[in-house]
């Protein structure tokens, strides 16, 4: 797909090049038709030049068309023959254009006048082609290698290298005459005109380089959900089957007419069986409030709950899971105000999750606190264990749906990495945060803002 999408993308690169190479192919031949024009046009201001220097030379009225002869700041003083005798006259021009004697083409006479003209003439046809791009042009001599006029906004070299040039067509032998024209904003003239077609080819190149990117994104996101996916049912089969075992290996004990069922060996089935029961319903039970999350469909019945007195309850039933363990469990109490207004099974399973990993993830002697205060209008709740601990990377993902925390070859915890995915929706849910702290080998320490009313604060940090 990738070597496609180059592929794609360097024919569409060529396809715009190509397409402004014939626009600029295209842009040189009409520039080529509008100076033929301008040219035809100039040669017959030459011929109306001509018949005025005659004139002036011999004292008569000149043709009106004409360029004049100017008088202003420079002089020049010319010499003509004719008729054998000698006839002096004094041009004057100003100061922006050579007055240089190389340019005896009549037309130059007053210089000023044929700039103006000639430009007015190259700007007529260039609009009658269409054509409205900004330029500026010159008249140059090669053999002098000299400008006809001075522009402070364009060097000589620029034109030199970079303007269109058209011989006058009146060249003598003396002297070779250019027109020199540029577009200093050529290309994007021609960007400009191809508009449509290079905003449709921009957005084509966009739209593929985008695809693209969401293609491998969604394959890659699928591949590690399929692999998540794999993982959830392999560990959830193991989980499910181990109570399961143990129920069917009682149920054949009590079937059994070779085992003496005694009144004692029967009650303690029965706990067993309850014990196993309670933990496939637990189970079951995180399952389906995954998929409730998932759908959206989680409901809050929020009433006003003292929070110290469900970590009491939970104190209670998992201190003795800890004390088994060697550990000890300490509650530190702080709020003034522990009642927030919030949903009882939802807190309590809030609480219990992050209190049950506490104990799971510490596989020595566990020292696991409880600690609660007031933060403004908050209730912030911390829970901190002298545990494992969790990486900077697995700090990310710790609250991704399905994801476990690798623990290397030890494999005794249970779980299906739901617990954590749970508590933040919860926690969202109240209009509350949820963040930790964490270092390897030193332990864990979960915060958990709650609003003390949700109606009106949120804690969201």
């Amino acid at each position: 797909m990738g070597v496609v999408m180059i592929g794609l993308l360097v024919m569409q690169m060529l396809w715009v090049s190509n397409a402004l190479t014939i626009k600029e192919t295209a842009f040189s031949d009409d520039i080529q038709r509008t100076f033929t024009a301008v040219m035809n046009k100039v040669s017959r201001m030459e011929d109306e030049s001509n018949k005025n220097r005659l004139l002036r030379i011999m004292g008569s009225s000149i043709i009106p068309n004409g360029p004049k002869a100017i008088i202003k700041d420079r002089t020049l003083i010319k010499e003509f023959i004719y008729n054998k005798d000698t006839i002096r006259y004094q041009m004057k021009f100003p100061s922006n254009f050579s007055i240089t004697p190389a340019f005896d083409n009549p037309i130059f006479d007053n210089p000023e006048y044929t700039y103006q003209k000639i430009d007015s003439l190259i700007n007529d046809e260039l609009h009658r082609h269409n054509i409205y791009a900004h330029y500026y042009f010159n008249i140059y001599n090669q053999k002098g290698s000299f400008f006809m006029y001075i522009n402070p906004n364009v060097s000589e070299d620029i034109y030199l290298e970079k303007a269109y040039a058209f011989p006058l067509l009146s060249n003598s032998y003396n002297q070779d005459l250019y027109m020199m024209i540029y577009f200093p904003l050529e290309r994007r003239y021609l960007l400009k005109e191809m508009g449509l077609m290079l905003f449709m080819s921009i957005i084509i190149i966009l739209s593929v380089i985008y695809l693209f990117t969401y293609s491998v994104s969604a394959i890659m996101k699928q591949t590690k959900l399929s692999v998540v996916k794999n993982d959830f049912i392999n560990n959830m089969t193991h989980e499910f089957k181990t109570p399961i075992s143990t129920i069917s290996l009682i149920c054949q004990s009590l079937t059994d007419s070779d085992i003496e069922n005694t009144p004692e060996l029967v009650d303690s089935y029965i706990s067993i069986i309850a014990d196993e029961n309670q933990r496939l319903a637990g189970m079951a039970e995180k399952i389906l409030q995954t998929a409730i999350i998932d759908k959206g469909q989680l409901k809050l019945k929020n009433e006003l709950l003292n929070v110290h007195d469900i970590i009491h309850e939970l104190a209670k039933s998992n201190e003795m899971h800890i004390r088994q363990k060697g550990g000890e469990l300490i509650l530190d109490l702080q709020a003034l105000h522990s009642v927030v207004y919030a949903d009882k099974i939802h807190l309590t399973n809030l609480v219990y999750n992050l209190l049950d990993n506490a104990n799971k993830y510490t596989f020595e002697t566990p020292k696991i606190t409880i600690i609660t205060k007031n933060d403004g209008d908050c209730l912030l709740i911390i829970i901190r264990d002298n545990g494992i601990g969790i990486s900077r990377a697995n700090q990310k993902k710790i609250f991704n749906k399905l994801y476990r925390v690798p623990t290397g070859d030890v494999h005794d915890v249970k779980g299906f990495g739901l617990g954590l995915s749970y508590v933040k929706a919860v926690v969202e849910h109240h209009r509350g945060s949820i963040t930790l702290e964490s270092q390897i080998k030193k332990g864990t320490s979960f915060y958990v803002h709650i609003p003390l009313d949700s109606r009106n604060t949120n804690c969201n940090v």
